[in-house]
């Protein structure tokens, strides 16, 4: 067992992002994947000893280094929501069209609600009126609401066939499911290690979840992370 504050060591306790924290383990070399996994390693970091706290304030006890990523009120920002926030971001710094799907296949532009209208529901099907606030974190709140692990895994993502790119997810989709963003990976011979950031239910702190090797998890056929039931290569995705 590997003490707490040598874990807090292992994770670069003075970096200011994920990259700078989380160096490949000794040997291996870091997978290129362009800007989106750039994006995800630019990521900057809370203070290593800040604890993973949920949307009202209590301690989450995970091994883990915090990412500033801001939350939206309530418990929304869950596991695929926060993901989906990170993908959200990234497209609109990307000047990139931001646009997801709900559960029922229903997509939800954010160019619609910045120009004044908002989606509402009539029994499962997404509709649209006039009326909406044009605030990004309302309209985060508004996919969080109608999207989740199943809409990430069936309509947003590919299931890939072969090994881990950074950027890519795994997801278990259901109610509730689960699904993590590999942050980073890297690679030595045959041996590949990903780095791994989730939130949780409840909602909480996004969160880089220290693997034993330097804060990296070994992937053999999958990843045993402490939280959740095992994930494997069936659950390993890639955005469309």
């Amino acid at each position: 067992m590997v003490p707490d504050r040598m874990l807090l060591l292992l994770a670069g306790a003075s970096a200011a992002t994920v990259s700078e924290a989380f160096p490949p383990p000794e040997g291996a070399e870091r997978v290129e994947a362009g800007p989106w996994a750039d994006y995800l390693q630019a990521l900057e970091l809370a203070p290593a000893d800040q604890p993973v706290r949920t949307y009202d304030g209590r301690r989450v006890g995970h091994k883990a280094r915090v990412v500033e990523l801001p939350m939206v009120p309530g418990d929304l920002q869950q596991c695929a929501d926060a993901i989906i926030r990170l993908r959200a971001e990234y497209l609109l710094q990307a000047d990139l069209a931001v646009s997801f799907q709900s559960t029922s296949g229903d997509p939800m532009p954010w160019a619609r609600y910045r120009d004044g209208e908002t989606p509402y529901l009539v029994g499962d099907e997404v509709r649209w009126e006039a009326g909406g606030s044009g605030s990004w974190e309302d309209y985060l709140v508004k996919v969080f609401n109608w999207a989740g692990t199943v809409s990430l895994q069936e309509r947003e993502t590919e299931l890939v066939r072969g090994s881990p790119q950074p950027g890519d997810l795994l997801v278990q989709g259901g109610f509730p499911g689960h699904a993590v963003v590999l942050l980073d990976v890297a690679v030595e011979g045959e041996r590949s290690w990903v780095l791994v950031g989730e939130s949780f239910m409840p909602a909480q702190d996004f969160h880089v979840e220290l693997g034993p090797e330097g804060g990296w998890w070994l992937w053999e056929e999958g990843v045993d992370l402490p939280s959740w039931a095992p994930f494997t290569p069936e659950d390993l995705r890639r955005w469309r």
